[in-house]
C-alpha cells in the first residue's frame, strides 16, 4: 500500500470517530445524512454505545458469578474445590436449560409491550432493578448467615431467580439494536457491541487473581451498579432518540401473522444453537488446547495471559470486520465466515506446526468476529421488527438449550473429548449453521412479509 494510501485509510478511521463523537454530542443530527464511507446515514451511535454498555454490564455480572460462585459453594456447603466445581457446573446447566425456555418467552413479552406502550424500556427497567437487589444479595448469604441448611437453599435458590431474571432481560435489550440502525448496517453497530463484550471477557484470564481478592462484597457491588448505571444510561438516550412514524407504523400489533414467519424462526432457533454449539467448543476447548500445545511453548507465555490477549484481538477484529460488513451482505459474510473457521480446524487438525498453527488462529479469530458481529443482525433480518425480541429470544434460546444439553452429555469435554473429536463436531456444528443461514436466506427472499430484511 502507498503512503497516500494508507494517510487515506488512517484519516477515514479519525473521521469515523469524529463523527461518531459529534453523533453523541448533538443527538438530533443522527437522522440527517452523514457523507462518510464508514458510516452509515441512520446509526444512531450514542444509543449503540448505551447498548454496547448494557453488554458490558450483563458481561461483567456473568463474570463476577461465573468467578465466585464455586467460592461461595465451598463456604456454605463445606464442599471441596471439585465438588463445589462439579455442583456449580449443574447450578449452570440448569440455568442454561431456563434461559432456553424463558429468553424467547420474554423477547416475545417485549415485543407486545412495545406495541402497547411505545418503549421496552420500562420493561426492561424493573427487570434490571429486581436482578441488581438479587445478585448484591448472593455474597451476604454466607458473611451473615453462616453454612446451615438454610442458607445452602437460600444460596440456590437466589442464584437460579438471577439466572432467571437475567434471562429475561438479554433479548429485550439486544432487540433494541434493530431500532438504532437500519438492516445493512446492523453488523456494524454490532461490533461495538462485540468489542465491549469481548473485552470484558478479557479479564477472565488476564484478573481473575485480583478479581478474586478483592471479595464478593465488592465485586458484586461494582458489576451491580455498572449494569443498573448501563440501563439507566440507555433510558436516557432512548429518550433522546427521535421517534420515526415508519418504525412506529412497522411495530404496530398483528403487522405479520406468526403462521407466516414460522419456518424464519425455526430456522433462527437452530443456527442459534449451532453457532452457540460451535463458539463454545472453539473458544472453550479447541483453542485452548492449540494455546497449551504449541504457543505457550513457543512464546514462553502463560496459557492464561495468551488466552487474555486472544479474546482482546478477537474483540478488536470485530471493529475491522464491522467496518467491511457494509461493503458484503451481512448475512453472505456471516456463512463466509463460518466457512472459514471450519477451513481453519481442517488445517489445525492436519497439525502443521506452531508457526502455522498461530497464523490459522489469527485468521478464524478474524472470522469469529464477524460471526459475533452478525449473529443478532442475522435474527432480527430473519422477521418483520414487531417480532425483535421473540427472534432474538430464540436465537439465545437456542445457544443456551445447546449449552445445556452438551453440558449435560459432555460435562468435561476437554477430558472426555480428543482434540480430533472437537475439531470435527465444531465443524460439522459451524457449517450446519452456515446451511441454515443459506436455506433461511434463500426462504426469505421469496416471502413478502419480511420486511426488515437486506
Amino acid at each position: 500500500m502507498h503512503k497516500a494510501q494508507k494517510i487515506d485509510v488512517y484519516a477515514d478511521r479519525l473521521g469515523l470517530l469524529k463523527t461518531i463523537a459529534h453523533s453523541i454530542a448533538h443527538p438530533a443530527l443522527e437522522t440527517q445524512t452523514m457523507n462518510h464511507p464508514f458510516l452509515p446515514e441512520q446509526i444512531r451511535w450514542r444509543q449503540v454505545l448505551s447498548l454496547a454498555a448494557v453488554q458490558g454490564g450483563m458481561s461483567l455480572t456473568w463474570l463476577a458469578y461465573g468467578l465466585y460462585l464455586p467460592k461461595l459453594i465451598e463456604q456454605v456447603f463445606a464442599y471441596s474445590p471439585n465438588d463445589a466445581a462439579q455442583l456449580t457446573a449443574l447450578i449452570l446447566l440448569i440455568e442454561n436449560a431456563i434461559a432456553m425456555v424463558i429468553e424467547p418467552v420474554f423477547g416475545s413479552l417485549s415485543d407486545r409491550f412495545q406495541q402497547l406502550y411505545g418503549s421496552k424500556i420500562p420493561f426492561l427497567g424493573v427487570g434490571a432493578i429486581v436482578a441488581t437487589a438479587l445478585f448484591m444479595g448472593i455474597p451476604y448469604v454466607f458473611l451473615f448467615g453462616g453454612a446451615n441448611d438454610f442458607t445452602r437453599i437460600l444460596l440456590l435458590g437466589l442464584a437460579i431467580l438471577w439466572a432467571f431474571l437475567m434471562a429475561t432481560f438479554r433479548a429485550p435489550a439486544l432487540s433494541l439494536l434493530g431500532s438504532f440502525a437500519p438492516s445493512t448496517q446492523l453488523p456494524l453497530a454490532a461490533c461495538i457491541l462485540t468489542l465491549v463484550g469481548g473485552l470484558v471477557a478479557a479479564l477472565k484470564p488476564l484478573a481473575t487473581s485480583f478479581i478474586l481478592s478483592l471479595g464478593a462484597p465488592i465485586v458484586f457491588a461494582i458489576a451491580s451498579l455498572a449494569f443498573v448505571a448501563s440501563v439507566m444510561n440507555l433510558r436516557s438516550a432512548m429518550k433522546a432518540m427521535p421517534k420515526l412514524q415508519a418504525e412506529t407504523e412497522a411495530l404496530k400489533p398483528e403487522a405479520v401473522p406468526i403462521r407466516t414467519i414460522f419456518t424464519n424462526i425455526v430456522i433462527v432457533l437452530f443456527v442459534g444453537a449451532t453457532i452457540g454449539l460451535g463458539s463454545r467448543l472453539l473458544m472453550g476447548d479447541v483453542i485452548p488446547r492449540i494455546v497449551k500445545a504449541d504457543l505457550s511453548s513457543l512464546t514462553g507465555i502463560s496459557v492464561e495471559v495468551l488466552m487474555g490477549l486472544i479474546l482482546i484481538t478477537q474483540a478488536c477484529l470485530a471493529l475491522i470486520t464491522g467496518q467491511r460488513s457494509q461493503f458484503i451482505d451481512s448475512r453472505k459474510l456471516l456463512v463466509m465466515s463460518l466457512g472459514g473457521i471450519a477451513l481453519g480446524l481442517g488445517l489445525l487438525a492436519i497439525g502443521l506446526g506452531p508457526i502455522v498453527a498461530f497464523a490459522v488462529m489469527l485468521f478464524m479469530l478474524l472470522c469469529l468476529s464477524a460471526v459475533n458481529n452478525g449473529m443478532v443482525p442475522f435474527a432480527l433480518t430473519m422477521v418483520p421488527p414487531s417480532y425483535s425480541g421473540l427472534t432474538v429470544g430464540l436465537f439465545f434460546g437456542g445457544m443456551s438449550g445447546a449449552n445445556a444439553l452438551f453440558s449435560y452429555f459432555v460435562p468435561k469435554s476437554l477430558v472426555m473429548l480428543q482434540m480430533p473429536t472437537s475439531i470435527l463436531i465444531t465443524t460439522i456444528a459451524l457449517l450446519s449453521a452456515g446451511l441454515g443461514i443459506v436455506y433461511g436466506v434463500l426462504g426469505t427472499r421469496s416471502s413478502p412479509d419480511v420486511d426488515r430484511a437486506s
